[in-house]
């Protein structure tokens, strides 16, 4: 296949980068009750041999927690470094980029639980230069930056701002920085008309985040989820200085499309620390996140979770649904309209993720890789066929 111009600009700016901003990856110490709990789960055997399958056909690595009545199955396959052999174990961070949102989301709902915000305000209540800047921004809410009917246009997609990030691949971007790429831009809907997916609208939900509570988020997400939920394997990170954990799994892409060859991309940041990205966690993190909100409810209430749940608008593909609450109805062709996946999928230029909670099994599924779908290859098709594999595996008795 003839590479794209984006893929050989890519090449050269990845072997010329000098800043190393993360580590080698190192082994790290995975939870024995969990590990003991796989040992005897029912469908063990099922899901390692599905893992190793993928890992077969070239796909780095992968981690995955799934929680059922059966009790708690976690595992790994491939690598976590491959230059070093450093084998993939469940307790490795990975990045599951919009995964983010999701989170994002809920410390909007936690303040408004606490009267600090209200969802449908407007934005200009908030960050009223910020709302002078974007088209309509004097008609939007919260709420449709959450479900992504805001209009606003997508910072993902300018010419400019990607050209920016592949210029210095390990620049820490703020939000001020990015904001140039947004201002006045045309919108993509009428405010609240329809659902189009925009990582703008995750960045802004950061913002007021920060104003109404004078901290930046990476503080208010330690204090309102990490702290409280004993999330000691994630954190929000914005490239500003070196990572601050060693098991990391390093994010890998196949730059040349032809399945033999795979670059190490783990140095490049496409904007992390802005709302739609930054998060790094694991699946036993991912895993406490999930159980809070779909079942302890000790984040945000019940009540506040069925309104959530009862908001989706739907994608116009079919394929996803997105509501008030930066929560996804996940996997809608796959999943039919016996079984409501909700949670979020990820990606960033390195690493891939998928974590739902399957509400009528009452299950909780983490997937986790060390390879991005930012660009169509072969390996990211396999990814796809993974998910599948193992949504299968969860799902069938």
């Amino acid at each position: 296949m003839k590479m794209k111009p984006i893929y050989i600009i890519l090449i050269v700016l990845v072997f010329s980068c000098t800043k190393n901003f993360i580590p080698p990856s190192s082994t790290c110490v995975d939870n024995i009750d969990f590990l003991q709990s796989s040992s005897v789960h029912p469908k063990a055997d099922t899901l390692q041999h599905i893992l190793d399958e993928y890992i077969s056909l070239g796909v780095p690595g992968a981690t995955m927690l799934l929680a059922d009545q059966n009790g708690i199955w976690i595992g790994s396959s491939g690598f976590a470094d491959i230059k070093r052999g450093i084998v993939m174990q469940p307790c490795h961070i990975l990045k599951p980029g919009s995964v983010a949102k999701m989170i994002i989301g809920n410390l909007i709902w936690q303040l408004q639980e606490d009267g600090l915000l209200n969802i449908n305000d407007l934005i200009g209540d908030y960050i009223p230069e910020v709302a002078a800047a974007i088209t309509n921004g004097d008609r939007i809410t919260i709420k449709m930056l959450l479900n992504h009917t805001s209009g606003i246009y997508q910072i993902g997609r300018d010419l400019n701002f990607n050209l920016a990030v592949v210029n210095d691949f390990t620049r820490p971007w703020t939000a001020d920085e990015i904001i140039q790429y947004f201002t006045d831009k045309p919108a993509t809907n009428e405010p609240g008309e329809e659902l189009n997916y925009s990582n703008t609208n995750t960045l802004i939900s950061e913002l007021i985040i920060e104003a109404v509570t004078s901290k930046s988020v990476d503080v208010v997400l330690d204090e309102m989820v990490f702290s409280p939920l004993g999330m000691q394997n994630s954190v929000y990170y914005d490239y500003s200085t070196e990572f601050p954990l060693d098991h990391l799994a390093q994010g890998y892409l196949d730059f040349s499309n032809d399945e033999k060859d795979i670059q190490n991309v783990s140095d490049v940041n496409p904007g992390s620390g802005n709302g739609y990205t930054g998060l790094y966690t694991n699946a036993e993190d991912m895993y406490l996140f999930m159980k809070a909100v779909f079942v302890d409810h000790s984040l945000i209430s019940s009540t506040s979770l069925d309104t959530i749940l009862n908001s989706f608008v739907i994608s116009s593909g079919g394929s996803y649904a997105s509501s008030s609450g930066g929560i996804h109805q996940q996997d809608i062709h796959f999943f039919g309209d016996s079984l409501h996946a909700y949670g979020h999928s990820g990606g960033d230029i390195g690493y891939t993720a998928n974590v739902i909670y399957i509400k009528e099994l009452q299950t909780i599924v983490v997937l986790n890789y060390n390879y991005g779908t930012q660009f169509s290859t072969p390996i990211g098709s396999e990814l796809y066929n993974m998910k599948r594999a193992l949504y299968g595996a969860v799902v069938n008795p």
